[in-house]
């Protein structure tokens, strides 16, 4: 931007304007939103891209306007409060996530709006670029794990462990006092283990049979619910991969919601050296076709980000 944000200047984004491959995704110029009352301003450090972006862009899970802005999370810095803002002013370094479900306003842009109620401090300890990695994978991880029973006291496998949602959950679990096992990539062992896997299983090394308490699946891999016991659990965060229920087993599909306050505690794990994030790749906005590209290849072993540049 060659003027400030209150000049009402253009500024870049990452759009969609049909549903197609990566080579959909452009880079346009939109107005610089102005925040309203409870919200902020954010110029952004970072977005993330997610499995779920890749899904809105090929129409899997349709967007309810087009063209539409791509992106749930990202980190930057506040340079605008709006009426009535209480727990943020100008200079805050921030993470946020935020569906764009409703309205199709995502996050990918050089400059973002967002209600307050939404939005963490960002950790101290982790450049702001990196924070972006942060918040809806933790989140999922978080709220999955809310779902078994207080005090979960059984024996928990993690299918896709060394992704980022599932990397997330085994450092969370073992935050918890758990042991969880994973379920991931021969190559990856090393990885997960340091996350805090007490147990790793691979293609070659399959999880015995009914041996699982509860399965979180972040890797569309229905074929696990054969590891979990008889009248356990199954929490799916895939929802284009989810098995049969057989064996009295308790199937559930989990969809995040956003949630700044769960937010800003995870944060604070960051900063404690509790939760560690995990960055691929970093790449310019005129790059997103190559970004969602590397992530539906599979294999990235952390988020691939994109950064609006100068």
């Amino acid at each position: 931007m060659a003027r400030t944000a209150s000049q009402g200047v253009l500024v870049k984004a990452v759009v969609i304007d049909r549903y197609g491959p990566p080579e959909v995704l452009t880079v346009a110029e939109l107005d610089v939103p102005r925040p309203g009352p409870g919200e902020v301003l954010v110029r952004v450090a970072a977005a993330a891209v997610n499995p779920v972006d890749l899904a809105v862009r090929r129409g899997d899970i349709p967007s309810p306007v087009l063209p539409a802005v791509v992106g749930w999370d990202a980190s930057g810095t506040v340079v605008e409060a709006g009426p009535g803002t209480t727990r943020f002013r100008e200079g805050d370094r921030v993470i946020a996530a935020r569906s764009p479900f409703a309205d199709g306003a995502g996050v990918t842009a050089e400059y973002l709006v967002l209600e307050e109620s939404l939005a963490a401090h960002a950790p101290e300890n982790v450049p702001l670029e990196d924070a972006a990695a942060m918040p809806l994978a933790a989140l999922t991880a978080e709220q999955a794990l809310g779902r078994l029973p207080a005090g979960f006291p059984g024996r928990l496998l993690v299918a896709g462990a060394a992704g980022a949602v599932g990397g997330h959950l085994v450092q969370l679990a073992a935050l918890r006092g758990w042991r969880p096992a994973a379920l991931a990539r021969a190559s990856d062992g090393h990885t997960v283990t340091e996350l805090g896997a007490a147990e790793v299983y691979s293609d070659a090394d399959t999880p015995p049979p009914g041996s699982y308490d509860a399965v979180i699946d972040a890797a569309g891999r229905p074929e696990t619910i054969a590891a979990v016991r008889d009248a356990g659990r199954y929490i799916s965060l895939t929802p284009f991969a989810v098995p049969e229920a057989e064996r009295s087993v308790d199937v559930e599909i989990y969809g995040v919601r956003t949630d700044g306050t769960m937010l800003d505690t995870l944060a604070r794990h960051v900063e404690a050296g509790q939760l560690t994030l995990r960055v691929a790749r970093v790449l310019p906005f005129e790059e997103a076709p190559k970004a969602h590209a590397l992530l539906e290849a599979g294999g990235a072993r952390g988020k691939v980000l994109l950064t609006p540049g100068s």
